[in-house]
């Protein structure tokens, strides 16, 4: 008997989101169905999914700790449902052996929908906020960026953990949490078991840092403007930042929403990085692949086609970014008349509702990674990747705490 090839069909989605035929790196082909049999329907898989999801969902926003942190009147949900999806998936498919005529549907999830929701993502970004955020915000920013990048780059070698986990925890802890790393999987073709550990590592440490860092902050007696911004940068996701910003404000002085406002554009900022970002890792990916190969440098440059080596969907999410930017995304107004059930005047956004379906893709298709996930695949790592997460947004918190004190900001 011959020697089984290994099995590739998990990066199918892959091939699929590059438009086919892309690929400089040729990977063995899933064996086609037998003749005879009939075709797989996704239904009943992606109802699973969406279940997944809306169960996520409701549990994002239980009317109680940790779900729900109720700040200066605020309440926020802290605990993404991005992560809840998976940790919801995973342990449905631990417990309960799913049937065969779901794996076609949940597959269906992450290969069509997940590209779908990141180009509905970039209608949430406008690059004019990075002029809100100022020159030095700005290259914080991108210093932070880098950093956390770079750092992470030399933990994964000196560990020997996998070079994409490195990837997605870099990006993770960088930019905007989860969000980043579905975005950049991908583009380096990324297992799902990657995808999980970073996720669930870099949301942990965002929950972290939402506590510590008002402490922290009042013993160093830090400004709200200064707190705003450390907070913007150090901690990963949206809401964990602006449940810490609002939480803060400087002891012995009345109450201002300056800290939680503050930290809010400074992570709105981060997250515009994402797109130049996720071009870039996918040019050094392809560039890395064709070296692989034995290709020469002068031939590489000959071979690599920047509109198709890496996923297509980060043009579409780019376009959907820029016309966010140049308000080319209408907001629409609905008159109603006097015999009309609600008279009067209804603004509908274009581009709340693009980010609302992109959140609800991007859940379903995390659902999706989670159904297809085994504990036991995730045991070869261990607690490296998270210890290696953990220094790395320990010294990205002191550099930039460091030199926002040195700014004098």
């Amino acid at each position: 008997m011959s020697e089984s090839q290994p099995d590739y069909s998990w990066a199918e989605y892959l091939d699929y989101m590059e438009g086919g035929g892309s690929d400089v790196v040729s990977l063995p082909v899933a064996k086609p169905a037998a003749a005879g049999k009939t075709k797989e329907q996704p239904l009943w898989g992606v109802l699973l999914a969406v279940g997944v999801t809306l169960a996520a969902l409701w549990t994002s926003t239980l009317p109680f700790w940790p779900f729900t942190m109720t700040v200066q009147g605020r309440a926020t949900h802290p605990l993404e449902p991005v992560m809840l999806a998976i940790i919801l998936g995973m342990a449905l498919s631990n417990l309960w052996a799913l049937p065969k005529v779901l794996h076609a549907g949940i597959k269906f999830s992450v290969k069509k929908l997940l590209p779908l929701g990141i180009v509905l993502l970039g209608a949430r970004l406008d690059f004019a906020v990075m002029r809100r955020v100022g020159l030095p915000g700005l290259c914080l920013s991108v210093l932070e960026t880098l950093v956390a990048l770079g750092l992470l780059a030399v933990l994964v070698r000196v560990l020997k953990l996998p070079r994409k986990l490195g990837t997605l925890l870099g990006v993770g802890t960088a930019i905007c949490g989860g969000t980043a790393i579905v975005a950049t999987a991908p583009v380096i073709e990324a297992e799902d078991k990657d995808v999980v550990m970073s996720v669930a590592t870099v949301t942990l440490l965002g929950l972290i840092a939402m506590f510590a860092l008002p402490i922290i902050g009042h013993f160093l007696e830090l400004s709200s403007k200064a707190f705003g911004i450390w907070a913007g940068l150090a901690i990963h996701q949206t809401p964990q930042v602006i449940a810490a910003g609002f939480a803060y404000s400087p002891a012995g002085l009345p109450y201002s929403p300056e800290a939680g406002e503050t930290a809010t554009i400074v992570k709105l900022a981060r997250v515009c990085l994402l797109a130049p970002m996720v071009f870039v890792i996918g040019v050094i990916y392809a560039r890395r692949k064709l070296k692989e190969t034995g290709v020469s440098p002068a031939t590489r440059e000959k071979k690599i086609n920047y509109l198709r080596l890496f996923p297509m969907f980060v043009l579409g999410f780019l376009a959907m970014a820029l016309l966010k930017t140049f308000g080319l995304i209408p907001d629409l107004t609905f008159h109603g008349g006097k015999g009309a059930l609600n008279a009067g005047e209804h603004t509908f956004s274009l581009s709340g509702l693009a980010d609302q379906l992109s959140r609800f893709c991007i859940i379903i298709s995390m659902a999706g990674v989670g159904l297809e996930t085994k504990f036991a695949s995730m045991k070869q790592t261990g607690l490296k990747p998270f210890a290696a997460s953990l220094f790395a947004v320990a010294v990205v918190a002191l550099l930039i705490l460091g030199l926002i004190r040195a700014l004098g900001i």
